[in-house]
């Protein structure tokens, strides 16, 4: 604080300069602080029970693949070609999604995706703290959802093999050129027509129109 006197008429008068207030270090903003520990947030991979879950599920469907093949010997799905090979399998992957589709409600994820929904609603108000708890929250919702489609393929995949050995619905007898070929068990043949089917209508849409362009261009 310095006193500087100046002169008013004949009497000389002190005057104070107003304090200096000290330096303060810059502090972060705290939407910014929450930013920077958002973006280093990464999705954990999916628990290891939800693996466990979804190929003992698979597991389970080889298992009574196998025991339908041993107390019956179902003749194999007809079919006249790759395109209508396909097309079967498509209308049964389709079938099996809407036979699983209301078991979705009992799938783990609701409750991480609500509190993602609360985070992003308090960042949106301004609460402190909002921005890294969203992406927190966000990592845990993209986990669940991770272990829901693992549990959800077990269930399609199993689903799907047993009505295969039930239904004589083999792809690979079916694509076979020879009708008497038995090459590979029924039972492993539904297992794989299970993978195929567990694996969703998209895959097989798009090997569909893979093999419509290759038949297109043959025929032209």
């Amino acid at each position: 604080m310095a006193i500087v006197r100046r002169a008013v008429g004949r009497a000389t008068v002190p005057v104070v300069d107003p304090p200096v207030a000290p330096a303060v270090p810059h502090q972060p903003v705290a939407g910014v602080a929450g930013q920077e520990s958002a973006a280093s947030v990464t999705t954990p991979p999916p628990m290891p029970w939800a693996v466990l879950a979804g190929f003992g599920l698979t597991a389970l469907g080889g298992f009574g693949a196998w025991g339908i093949t041993m107390a019956a010997q179902p003749n194999p799905f007809p079919a006249s070609g790759a395109t209508s090979v396909f097309g079967a399998l498509f209308v049964f992957a389709a079938a099996v999604e809407r036979l699983i589709e209301p078991l979705t409600r009992w799938m783990p994820g609701r409750d991480a995706q609500a509190r993602y929904e609360r985070a992003m609603a308090d960042m949106d108000n301004g609460v402190p703290g909002a921005i890294s708890a969203a992406a927190h929250f966000k990592a845990a919702a993209d986990q669940a959802r991770s272990a829901r489609a693992l549990i959800m393929w077990g269930i399609a995949t199993a689903l799907a093999t047993l009505l295969s050995a039930s239904a004589g619905f083999y792809l690979l007898h079916m694509v076979s050129s020879d009708p008497g070929w038995d090459g590979v068990s029924r039972w492993v043949d539904a297992l794989i027509t299970g993978l195929v089917v567990g694996s969703g209508t998209k895959p097989l849409h798009d090997v569909i129109t893979k093999v419509q362009s290759l038949n297109t261009g043959v025929g032209g």
